[in-house]
């Protein structure tokens, strides 16, 4: 089950390798373009400019089916040769400004960072602990960087259900789950990664309020929108890509702020746009508000070359997915047919319940059923006082005051980032009312508005981060208020005791307190000569590594192993535990969203999902025994596992699958394990040979 010593020091040395090449052209690429940039902002514009190398390399590499250990490991180790030459640039920083008078301020900002990163640390040690269990996360976002990882190819459709158009998702996310699969072999960086994620979104939010002296309030904000129940429950320990997303959209309004005026900034801040877009499609609206407004406050003479500046590398960055889309199907955005003009796929099972917050606006029972109920177990016990915040904030954005400025440090040349921002950040808010699926569910029936509230997450973050820049607030008196008002709200939303698990409090505690000693260590870093800074990174890269592989065997000894009362599959999942080298398939609804253990403790079995292929990335159930049969043999698999359909707004309600009686009627299949659930077969059948599409007449 554990890979060997010699496999992890391998997958170790090669994980250093992709970071620290990347890490050094990140570094080189920043020096050489924004070379007085220091401290936070310069740290962030080097993660963004390090995830775009990473994500570049792989696309390429990935288009070309050589997605593998080796040309990932040259190709990064190459960019970090080229950007060593750029290391010894000596010019002098100038952004050194730092919050003066307000430390108090800036350590409760470090507490509340601390606490929502001990919260989601809880989860993640649970996932370490039995394996990732986030539907999603089992239902695709697993599976694809599985996918990825077994066949070195990034570009075919993924199909891991009939019910959702999910194959046409951006998929960086996943991607970068996949190259971790790739290095070690194992996925046992998948549940710390969006721990990491955590982190780089409360970084580009302080940067956000950082020019204005408010950083501590910006962090603050976002912390509250990221310690919520909705993201604690679907991020934490989990392959969910929604914190991805608000990453990269924060780290793109946070450096437009750092230095509007500046070209190099803002195509960072581009880039940063566009692997939003490439990540999740909930930040389409945020990044056309910001779009809009970056190109209406530039000066009339120079909004066609500011349009140039911004799309070009925002398409670039963000436009892989959708260029996919495109070549496979004929239509990027494959959800709709632009009135009839692109193709689009044959409607899945689920195309008639995707309706949005807006089909229920006037509905009192919506808001007194669902609506209430779902805002305070998602948003937490003061639900009220957090989207009145997220609200009111950007509206102050918009009205005149006097501008803060902290000493000699103003990038910012007038109100006009500020309104744009606040504009953005409600259009936001608004946007997320009609986007589809966020009150899913049959019509009348909106059961899916508290499963998919994480959808309002890119905007929530957004609007919390941006309300500490109002002129209105720019007092010291009013910038201690609003640290003073977003942290009792943070405390009451994160004080929930199902938040903290006991049997992973303490461990939770040592994530927390780790994060705020790593903020230290760059600190030192920073202060220190690059021979010690240098010393420092070597002495924990090192830590990490001896200390990666003991937590590797925890975590494979127990990843899917048999647990009682957690899935109907529970069983199933622990059979494939020690099935490796296989073709799997797998049928039925209730299946089809719970696959990814399939692959296997080492992932190494090919998983796919049994349905006809059909013209423009069409994929449908396969209505007849013959079909069947042929597609089976078509997919030369050696196990199907037939599951029962189940309709996902009435979860309670199972009924039988027809692939289970065309399948057990064939004398080349066997069974060997049968589970009930609800009363409905889930067989495992092991397939000696081809199926005999002939012989369902006589069955």
């Amino acid at each position: 089950m554990n890979t060997s010593i010699a496999r992890y020091a391998l997958g170790a040395a090669a994980l250093l390798v992709v970071v620290g090449g990347i890490a050094v052209a990140a570094v080189g690429l920043r020096r050489r373009w924004l070379g007085d940039w220091a401290g936070a902002p310069a740290r962030l514009a080097e993660a963004v400019i390090g995830l775009a190398l990473l994500i570049a390399i792989l696309e390429v590499l990935g288009t070309v089916g050589l997605f593998e250990l080796g040309p990932i490991v040259i190709a990064c180790g190459l960019a970090g040769a080229a950007g060593v030459r750029s290391l010894t640039d000596t010019r002098v920083a100038r952004h050194r400004h730092e919050e003066r008078g307000a430390g108090l301020l800036i350590a409760v900002a470090m507490a509340a960072g601390a606490v929502v990163v001990a919260e989601w640390g809880a989860l993640s040690i649970q996932s370490y602990d039995v394996g990732i269990r986030g539907f999603d996360s089992l239902w695709y976002h697993l599976a694809w960087a599985a996918s990825f990882a077994q066949t070195g190819n990034i570009t075919g459709l993924r199909f891991t259900d009939v019910e959702y158009l999910t194959p046409f998702y951006p998929a960086t996310a996943e991607m970068l789950h996949g190259v971790g699969i790739v290095l070690l072999g194992r996925d046992t960086l998948s549940p710390g990664l969006n721990l990491l994620w955590l982190c780089l979104s409360l970084l580009a939010a302080y940067c956000i309020g950082r020019p204005r002296g408010v950083g501590a309030a910006t962090t603050i904000g976002a912390a509250l929108a990221m310690g919520t129940t909705m993201m604690d429950y679907s991020q934490a320990g989990a392959a969910a890509n929604d914190v991805v997303a608000v990453f990269f959209l924060l780290a793109a309004v946070a450096l437009l702020v750092t230095d509007a005026e500046r070209p190099a900034a803002r195509v960072i801040a581009a880039v940063a746009a566009g692997l939003a877009v490439g990540t999740k499609l909930t930040v389409l609206a945020p990044v056309l508000a910001l779009t809009v407004g970056v190109i209406a406050i530039a000066p009339r003479g120079r909004r066609t070359p500011t349009a140039g500046l911004w799309l070009g590398p925002l398409i670039l960055a963000g436009g892989f997915w959708y260029a996919r889309n495109l070549i496979a199907v004929g239509n990027p955005l494959p959800w709709t047919s632009f009135a009839g003009v692109l193709p689009t796929p044959a409607p899945p099972l689920q195309q008639h319940t995707g309706y949005s917050v807006a089909h229920y606006l006037t509905s009192s029972h919506f808001w007194s059923a669902f609506a209430q109920p779902a805002l305070a177990a998602g948003l937490g016990r003061w639900w009220w006082a957090v989207l009145g915040i997220a609200i009111t904030g950007p509206v102050l954005c918009l009205l005149p005051g006097r501008l803060g400025r902290s000493d000699d440090y103003f990038t910012v040349s007038s109100q006009t980032v500020v309104r744009m921002l606040g504009c953005v950040a409600l259009f936001s808010l608004a946007a997320y009312l009609i986007t589809p699926e966020t009150a899913a569910g049959p019509n009348g029936d909106p059961t899916g508005f508290a499963f998919n509230l994480r959808y309002l997450a890119p905007a929530l973050t957004l609007a919390l981060a941006v309300a500490p820049l109002a002129p209105a607030l720019s007092s010291p008196r009013a910038r201690t208020g609003m640290v003073a008002a977003l942290a009792i709200v943070l405390a009451a939303t994160v004080a929930e005791p199902r938040l903290w698990p006991s049997s992973h409090t303490a461990g939770a505690i040592l994530i927390g307190a780790g994060a705020v000693a790593a903020l230290g260590l760059l600190a030192l870093g920073r202060r220190s000569r690059a021979s010690v800074a240098i010393a420092l990174a070597i002495a924990a890269a090192a830590a990490v590594a001896i200390a990666g592989y003991p937590l590797q065997r925890h975590y494979l000894r127990g990843r899917y192993a048999y647990q009682p009362d957690v899935s109907y599959l529970a069983r199933v999942w622990a059979l494939f535990r020690t099935v490796h080298d296989s073709r799997v398939g797998v049928v039925g609804t209730f299946g089809g969203f719970f696959s990814y253990p399939l692959y296997g403790v080492d992932l190494s079995n090919r998983v796919t999902y049994v349905a006809h292929r059909g013209p423009h990335g069409s994929f449908t159930p396969i209505a007849t025994c013959a079909r069947w049969r042929a597609q089976v043999n078509s997919d030369h698999l050696k196990y199907i596992i037939t599951t029962p359909a189940r309709d996902p707004w009435h979860p309670s309600v199972l009924s039988p699958s027809p692939e289970t009686h065309w399948t057990a009627t064939d004398p080349a299949a066997t069974p060997v394990f049968t589970e009930h659930a609800l009363g409905q077969p889930i067989v495992v059948f092991r397939l000696r040979g081809p199926l005999n599409a002939a012989g369902c007449a006589q069955s």
